[in-house]
């Protein structure tokens, strides 16, 4: 279980995030949603340590990462949307041997963690294939693959499906959802409102560095007060409604 206890960040004058708590389960998907420039992405830097938290605790387990870096690195993988990231002149096979080596991956262990990782985001039968030639949704599932090198416990998806066509898209939140039924916990940001209203189990909705709201999706729309006549409201128009409230 991923525990982030009373989160802080500042760059000089400015607070990116104030103060930010929140949990995840084993198995559980927890939405992080707000507004650019609201902390989510700090956040998911601090946890994945590549910046240091000004304060606050990050507990896997109870254990501390923040006092730990080695149990970080292994306990928790990252995956920031985009196509960037890889050699274009290698294969597929080839980028994430040369990551598992650079994760200390063993040699002897490399060739088995490569495959594994390439056949749970469906990408097995391009192993051989170069990188350069890969769809913008292939090399996607490829960033989720290195993620899965390590098997970590904690995923963090930072707009994973960001700029994919819905073919895309959709074999993302189906590998997403897989990965949780495994027992990953997984902490997805995404600006697509229907994407976290489909995957996660818990949604905590951030502004100016604080959590301002949390709940299941019924509890969100409950708390904006919004109603349908012929239907629940969805989590965008809940969202919307309270929308002012996380810019303060």
């Amino acid at each position: 279980m991923l525990e982030v206890k009373h989160l802080k960040k500042s760059f000089k004058d400015f607070k990116a995030v104030k103060d930010v708590s929140f949990t995840i389960d084993d198995g559980q998907i927890v939405g992080l949603v707000g507004p650019n420039g609201a902390g989510k992405t700090t956040t998911i830097k601090m946890i994945s340590g590549f910046i240091q938290p000004d304060a606050g605790q990050i507990l896997v387990n109870n254990s501390d990462l923040s006092k730990n870096q080695k149990l970080q690195r292994n306990e928790v993988a990252t995956v920031l949307g985009g196509e960037l990231g890889f050699y274009m002149k290698a294969t597929a096979y080839e980028n994430l041997n040369l990551f598992a080596n650079l994760f200390g991956i063993k040699r002897q262990l490399r060739k088995d963690a490569v495959i594994s990782a390439l056949e749970q985001v469906n990408l097995a039968q391009y192993q051989n294939t170069k990188v350069g030639g890969f769809s913008r949704g292939m090399r996607q599932r490829l960033h989720i693959a290195r993620a899965l090198l390590k098997n970590s416990q904690i995923l963090l998806l930072d707009e994973v499906t960001s700029g994919l066509d819905p073919e895309s898209a959709l074999e993302t939140r189906t590998l997403i959802k897989d990965l949780a039924a495994q027992g990953k916990s997984i902490l997805l940001t995404s600006h697509i409102l229907t994407e976290i209203e489909y995957l996660a189990d818990k949604v905590y909705l951030i502004g100016a560095g604080e959590i301002k709201y949390a709940g299941s999706i019924k509890e969100i729309v409950e708390i904006s007060g919004v109603k349908k006549i012929n239907r629940p409201a969805t989590l965008e128009e809940s969202y919307l409604v309270l929308a002012e409230e996380l810019s303060r």
